[in-house]
């Protein structure tokens, strides 16, 4: 019996492309900061936070979400100035697609994939997050962010260095990039976004 052989380069080049289709769902590895260590987070392609400009009722968030068949309403937290939602997705590629046509609508400030930790909880993030400017920074140091990154300071104290910023859909990145480009500017304490806690764990 003539038996058929597969080059072993061929043979590890299919088993990669089967590994692949199995597990790629193109999301990217991403990561904050928590007293100074990096903390590694995954995006997933299936939850996401939408983000308000101004606060809007609870009936208005259902009309310009429903708009939108691929996604369903989870939450609305009690302030109303984000909502959470499931989104009917195989991988992020077409999640991105889905929320850059959600952020068109001029009432949302950002749309956000939620993401998984390395212990498989899931954690979402607002359009904001917030710093502490490190004692001895002058405001002359550390403001040139403010423009440089397109984000608008909406809370400060600043006589205790807290600050509260909105990295929208026009900033040069989302609350979480933001966060990690102010801390790695060596001038705050801290900067960390807005987590939204899911109960639960992604599989």
């Amino acid at each position: 019996m003539k038996q058929t052989c597969i080059p072993v380069f061929i043979f590890a080049l299919l088993l990669t492309a089967c590994e692949k289709e199995d597990t790629d769902t193109n999301c990217k590895d991403r990561y904050y900061y928590y007293h100074s260590e990096k903390i590694p987070l995954t995006e997933i392609p299936n939850q996401a936070s939408v983000s308000f400009y101004d606060t809007l009722s609870a009936e208005t968030i259902q009309q310009r979400i429903g708009q939108f068949q691929e996604m369903n309403i989870l939450s609305i937290p009690a302030n109303n100035k984000y909502a959470i939602v499931s989104i009917h997705s195989g991988n992020c590629n077409e999640t991105d697609k889905l929320l850059a046509a959600v952020k068109n609508d001029s009432a949302i400030s950002n749309c956000n994939k939620f993401f998984v930790t390395e212990e498989g909880y899931t954690l979402g993030i607002s359009d904001v997050f917030v710093c502490k400017v490190k004692s001895g920074t002058t405001q002359n140091q550390w403001m040139e962010l403010i423009p440089a990154n397109k984000v608008e300071i909406i809370k400060s104290n600043a006589s205790g260095g807290h600050y509260t910023i909105r990295a929208d859909k026009h900033s040069e990145g989302d609350a979480l990039d933001m966060a990690n480009t102010f801390f790695e500017s060596n001038f705050f304490e801290y900067a960390e976004p807005e987590f939204i806690v899911s109960y639960g764990t992604y599989e």
